[in-house]
């Protein structure tokens, strides 16, 4: 049987070997940490004579934990929004958009920190109370589209 002594490792390579794996840590990290969300555009495709502005919330999470209690039907999202944007300032972030019938479209304002969200959904306020909220989490390029019977998303 054939014994081989194990030399420490010099400080410069243990040095070297941290710092490569912190480093690989964080590239994993970030990785996860982002999404491709680039634009969100927003298309009324109601008539010009109907009279109805819809609302429509794009939802950002920051925090996995807050994304896992976040209601799951529109009826939910509106009952619960202000208690939840309350609570939790800094893990739930909501651009409301007013949209006029029949508008062309509208760019939503990402926010500053859009990129790290976990989760990213939609929910239009004229929509059935038990829709489930629309989930833009895997989109880099979100179409909202509002019709008659709520909205529609899709990536462009």
């Amino acid at each position: 049987m054939i014994t081989r002594e194990l030399k420490p490792m010099e400080p410069l390579s243990r040095i070297a070997t941290a710092l490569l794996s912190f480093a690989l840590f964080c590239a994993a990290a970030t990785a996860q940490a982002e999404n491709s969300l680039d634009a969100v555009r927003i298309q009324s495709l109601l008539e010009f004579n109907a009279i109805l502005i819809t609302e429509v919330d794009v939802v950002f999470v920051y925090d996995q934990g807050i994304a896992e209690q976040l209601p799951a039907t529109k009826g939910e999202w509106y009952a619960r929004k202000y208690d939840l944007l309350q609570n939790d300032v800094a893990g739930l972030e909501v651009v409301t958009t007013s949209i006029p019938q029949g508008f062309d479209s509208a760019f939503v304002i990402l926010p500053e920190r859009s990129r790290d969200a976990v989760n990213i959904f939609a929910v239009g306020y004229h929509e059935g109370q038990d829709i489930p909220i629309h989930d833009l989490t895997g989109l880099e390029n979100a179409l909202i589209q509002i019709d008659q019977f709520g909205i529609r998303v899709s990536g462009q």
